[in-house]
C-alpha cells in the first residue's frame, strides 16, 4: 500500500469536475425569506476532485479523469485545476454545458443543488474508458466515488490486478447506493456513518466499521467511517477493534462542504506513508481542520 522510498505518491481519481458556487447565508432560511447571504463565490468542486487537491498540497503527485463541457465553466474548471496542481491530462472535453453544484451553507444545514446533464454523464462511459490501462500506469493509488460506475468497476478491477491502491469514498448523495459494487475493490474505505449503517445493519459506527473492515477473502481492509462533529472509527489490519478519534477542534456552525473530502485526503496520505490506521485518522482530522478554517474566511467583498 506504501509508495516507494523516496518519491512523492501519486493518486489518480475519477469523478466529476465541477464548479461550486458556495453561498454562505448567516440566519436560517425560511419561506418567502429574502436574507443578504455573508458570501458568494465560484470553486473548483466534485468530491474527488476535491480529494485530489487535498492530497496534492499535502504532497501528493495527483491527476483526475472526468469530462467537462466545452462552455465557460469548462474552461474555468481546467484553469482551476492547473492552479491546484491536479493533472488534467486525463480530462476530456465534450459538447454540452459542465456540471456544477449550488452549495447553500446555513449553518448547521447545508442543501446541495445539482446539475449534471445527462448527456455529459453518457458521454463520460465512452470518452474515459479508454483511458484506464493510462490511469494505473504509474498510481500508487486510484480514487472512486461510485460516479461513473461501470467505469470505475472496471479501473477498480485494473488496479487490482496490477496491486495498486485501491481507495474508495462511500456515501456522497446520489452514488451512495451503487457504491456497495465496489466495495470488494476496496483497499481503503472512508466511508459516511448514515452509509456505513445502513450497508451493514448494525448500530454504532464502531460496529459497522469493525463490520466493513473484515474481508470473506484476503486480509481485513483499512477502513474509518466519519461521523461528523462526532469524530471517526477506524479498524484495519492487527486491530481487534475499532478506535475512535476526536474531530477537529474548531468553532461550530463552520461550512462543512468539503471537509469529509479533506479527511479522506489526509487519511489517504497516512496510509500510502506507511502510517498505523489511528494515525491515518488524526491526519485526516487534521486535514479536515484546516479545511474547516479556512471555510470560515468570509471572501472580501
Amino acid at each position: 500500500m506504501t509508495a516507494a522510498p523516496g518519491r512523492r505518491p501519486r493518486v489518480v481519481g475519477l469523478g466529476l469536475v465541477m464548479a461550486d458556487v458556495r453561498v454562505v447565508c448567516p440566519v436560517p432560511l425560511v419561506q418567502e425569506h429574502d436574507p443578504s447571504v455573508a458570501a458568494m463565490d465560484l470553486r473548483l468542486g466534485g468530491a474527488t476532485t476535491n480529494t485530489l487537491a487535498a492530497l496534492r498540497r499535502l504532497g501528493a503527485d495527483t491527476a483526475v479523469a472526468g469530462v467537462v463541457g466545452d462552455d465557460w465553466i469548462g474552461r474555468f474548471l481546467l484553469g482551476q485545476l492547473d492552479d491546484r496542481g491536479v493533472g488534467r491530462e486525463h480530462v476530456v472535453t465534450v459538447p454540452g454545458s459542465s456540471p456544477s453544484c449550488l452549495v447553500l451553507e446555513s449553518p448547521p444545514s447545508r442543501t446541495l443543488l445539482w446539475h449534471l446533464p445527462a448527456s455529459l454523464e453518457r458521454a463520460a462511459e465512452t470518452a474515459l474508458r479508454p483511458l484506464l490501462p493510462r490511469l494505473v500506469e504509474d498510481a500508487d493509488a486510484v480514487h472512486v466515488n461510485g460516479r461513473f460506475l461501470p467505469v470505475a468497476a472496471e479501473l477498480c478491477a485494473l488496479a487490482q490486478e496490477r496491486g495498486t491502491t485501491v481507495s474508495l469514498n462511500a456515501g456522497r448523495g446520489d452514488v451512495s447506493s451503487g457504491v456497495s459494487a465496489l466495495l470488494d475493490h476496496a483497499d481503503v474505505l472512508v466511508a459516511a456513518e448514515h452509509w456505513a449503517l445502513e450497508e451493514t445493519g448494525t448500530r454504532t459506527g464502531g460496529e459497522a466499521c469493525e463490520r466493513l473492515s473484515r474481508r470473506a477473502f484476503g486480509p481485513p481492509r483499512l477502513v474509518s467511517v466519519t461521523c461528523g462533529e462526532h469524530g471517526s472509527w477506524t479498524a484495519g489490519p492487527g486491530m481487534p477493534e475499532a478506535v475512535h478519534t476526536q474531530a477537529p477542534d474548531v468553532p461550530s456552525g463552520l461550512p462543512t462542504a468539503g471537509a469529509g473530502d479533506a479527511y479522506h485526503a489526509g487519511f489517504l496520505a497516512a496510509a500510502l506513508a506507511g502510517a498505523a490506521p489511528g494515525r491515518c485518522a488524526q491526519a485526516g482530522a487534521d486535514e479536515a481542520g484546516r479545511h474547516l478554517s479556512e471555510a470560515a474566511v468570509v471572501p472580501a467583498a
